[in-house]
Formats: structure tokens, sequence, C-alpha cells
């Protein structure tokens, strides 16, 4: 997460811990959540430009990778893990309907 905001944007927002003690930042969870969540699609992105690719290619590596979860978890059995690695059963992530319905469907402004 350092490579986003090289510790720098929170370093001055603490707060006492639960146990009292100084030092708590008060924002990591939310960054934590935040970088987490955008450093699969940043390193791709890197990794295309590094290619002398547009980074926008980035859409469709994620719905074709979505897509092929979707299809891992299918041929899953409904009670058996999700293929994602969520520890969940696969009728309750990539498994579900509606997560089937989603891969499906086509994306605004998708060629096809």
């Amino acid at each position: 997460m350092r490579f986003a905001c090289h510790g720098e944007c929170p370093k001055n927002r603490f707060i006492l811990t639960p146990d009292g003690e100084p030092g708590l930042n008060y924002l990591c969870a939310g960054y934590k959540a935040f970088f987490t969540h955008v450093d699969r699609p940043m390193r791709i992105m890197a990794d295309l430009l590094r290619q002398n690719r547009y980074a926008d290619e980035v859409m469709g590596i994620l719905a074709q990778q979505e897509a092929a979860l979707v299809a891992a978890a299918a041929r899953a059995g409904r009670n058996e893990a999700c293929p994602c690695g969520s520890g969940l059963k696969a009728k309750r992530c990539h498994g579900s309907p509606a997560r089937q319905s989603q891969a499906e469907a086509p994306r605004p402004g998708a060629a096809g």
C-alpha cells in the first residue's frame, strides 16, 4: 500500500488506542480497504503502461478475469468453496445466480 501514498497523507492523524496508548492512526482502516481494492487494477495498469499499451485496457482484462472466475464457480459444486478464495461457498459468492447474470450481461460501451 505504500506504493500509492508513501505513508505521508495521514502521518499526523493519531488517536488513542482502545487501551489508551497513543499512536493509533485513525484513517488506517479506510486507507487499507481502499488500497486493497485498487491494488490489483493499479498493478495491471502499470504493467500495461510498461508494455506501451493503454491503461484503459484494464477494464477488459478485469472483465475477462471476472467471467473466468464466475465460470469456475459454476463448475464448482454449490456447497464447495468459491474458487476466488473468499472462504464462502460458491452459491453465496461468484456462483450465485445474480453474480452469473452480471457476468453474462453486456457492459455499457463494450464492443460486441
